[in-house]
């Protein structure tokens, strides 16, 4: 098929970034020698933009951003409450009880900075978690193949409760990020998970290989079962508040955990029941 039929939405899907790496190159090839599709191309940049700016917000006036501000710090202090009720009567696993609650008290009471410094790799494990490509193995396949294409010593981390282990989680499969995540090689893992009281979400785990003593660590430290997390709160394509929750072992290898349904003291529970961070 070609290219010039379907450059309305190669053409949008190219501006969003969500092209596999071969793709991108075949397309930026085709518009070096198509004048046409150049130019649908720009169009639609074009279209963008104008759409941007029509949408852009006005400036709020600053007595107006005090009050706003003072209401959210209300609403905060009373979620902060709701929270902390709401998390001594969750069950966790016996052994993890203790630290994680522990944990969760510490996140809540210090809140997440107002303008936290949010690492390129939590952007961009967001970013490949949000992308509708395919994965590209399925199931049981799943381990192997990790091992074979990405690292040999990764496996997909597994839940540590035997109802999470069963019908409660299912490893749904992995790709690698086209790209790479921050100039390393990166992994993707898609589990189906029901917890107690909540309907089936999608948990990512995104492995990164090499990470350096500067990356992934630049959240909010949370201690958990003897280890150290670091929460992050980043933005998807859509402009939503996302938290990630990260973990770098010893021998620099960067795990970040990815459910856009959850909040982030959900998402800290999560990590502590699997075997990356639950009691060894």
């Amino acid at each position: 098929m070609s290219l010039c039929t379907t450059i309305d939405t190669l053409a949008m899907a190219y501006l969003d970034d969500e092209l596999a790496a071969q793709e991108r190159y075949e397309l930026e090839t085709h518009l070096t020698e198509c004048a046409s599709c150049r130019s649908t191309l720009e169009r639609e940049r074009a279209d963008r933009s104008m759409i941007r700016r029509a949408l852009a917000v006005p400036a709020t006036p600053d007595l107006l951003r005090a009050k706003i501000s003072r209401s959210l710090d209300e609403a905060d202090r009373a979620d902060s409450k709701e929270q902390r009720r709401r998390w001594s009567s969750y069950l966790l696993p016996s052994s993890a009880i203790a630290a994680a609650a522990a944990a969760i008290a510490l996140f809540v009471g210090g809140q997440m900075p107002a303008s936290p410094k949010v690492a390129n790799v939590a952007q961009d494990a967001v970013k490949l978690t949000s992308r509708s490509l395919p994965l590209e193995v399925q199931g049981a396949s799943t381990g192997p193949w990790v091992q074979q294409h990405f690292a040999e010593d990764v496996r997909p981390p597994t839940f540590v409760e035997p109802e999470l282990q069963e019908n409660d989680s299912q490893l749904l499969g992995a790709r690698l990020a086209p790209n790479g995540i921050n100039g390393h090689d990166a992994a993707m893992m898609q589990w189906q998970v029901r917890l107690p009281g909540k309907a089936p979400f999608l948990l990512f785990v995104v492995a990164v290989n090499g990470i350096n003593d500067d990356e992934m660590r630049d959240g909010t430290p949370v201690r958990v079962n003897d280890r150290t997390l670091f929460v992050f709160e980043t933005k998807d394509q859509a402009g939503h508040a996302v938290p990630v929750v990260s973990y770098v072992a010893p021998n620099r290898l960067g795990w970040m955990f990815v459910a856009p349904e959850l909040s982030a003291n959900d998402l800290i529970s999560l990590a502590s029941r699997v075997n990356l961070v639950a009691p060894q």
